[in-house]
């Protein structure tokens, strides 16, 4: 999965946690990342009053308990106009939703620059209002069943296009989703996200399934196979049928529970 749709899922599946149990935060860095800071909108706009600048995960959450933040989710689209750019940083189009007690909602988007000097990533997070949210809270459902079948189905293209290494990766992203295989992220030691078990699995399908990126990715060599193979609509159609899915387990399984 992209390193930076990683990290905002893991802070909100972390801060629902938190916010449930009364509790603070916890939140373990991967090791691309350098600093992480969330800068907050003034409090008070008419006495311009100077911005907060929380520098860690922690602080943010102590801030946003201190805002009175009821509830926070995760959105993200599950469709993009170029899933070239996946592979770049900046284009998850993700934010955190943070719901107020007093019916204000607020959204954190990161911007995400490389520290050439560390070799590591700074991010920083802003807040921004939502000036006429929607009167309920989004919901998500499980998609599991058109999660697998879509996966299923690329799979197929896969082997038609003799793309056996991508193959393997959707068979790989279906048994996960039955609970079959090991985490793939927690195999390289990576801190998997705070959340309930079968939502675990369909998140890391969704991340094993996440093969959207430049060089030697879904995009990159798949279209041309298929390509040769008379098969470039069917690449199309699954293609964005697979992200669409990806996208869908994320959002339920980081939100809903």
């Amino acid at each position: 999965m992209n390193g930076q749709m990683f990290q905002i899922a893991s802070i909100v599946a972390a801060s629902k946690k938190a916010i449930q149990l009364s509790e603070g935060i916890q939140y373990f860095p991967a090791k691309y990342e350098n600093r992480i800071e969330f800068a907050f909108l003034p409090p008070n706009e008419i006495l311009k009053m100077e911005k907060y600048t929380a520098p860690n995960v922690s602080a943010w959450f102590e801030q946003i308990r201190k805002n009175q933040v009821l509830d926070v989710k995760l959105l993200c689209p599950y469709s993009v106009k170029d899933r070239n750019l996946l592979g770049f940083s900046n284009m998850t189009e993700s934010s955190i939703l943070c719901f107020h007690r007093n019916g204000k909602v607020t959204y954190f988007v990161a911007d995400w620059q490389f520290d050439s000097v560390q070799k590591n990533w700074n991010i920083l997070y802003s807040e921004h209002e939502w000036p006429d949210p929607p009167s309920k809270k989004p919901q998500f459902e499980n998609n599991t069943d058109s999660f697998r079948e879509v996966l299923l189905s690329i799979r197929e293209l896969a082997i038609k296009i003799e793309c056996e290494n991508f193959a393997h990766i959707f068979s790989s992203a279906v048994n996960l989703l039955d609970g079959s295989n090991e985490y793939p992220d927690k195999k390289h030691g990576i801190e998997l996200p705070q959340i309930p078990q079968q939502n675990l699995q369909m998140f890391e399908a969704a991340s094993i399934a996440d093969v959207f990126g430049a060089m030697g990715s879904w995009n990159d060599s798949p279209p041309y196979m298929a390509h040769k193979k008379g098969l470039d609509k069917e690449y199309e159609t699954l293609s964005a049928d697979l992200l669409k899915n990806i996208r869908l387990a994320i959002l339920y399984a980081i939100n809903e529970w």
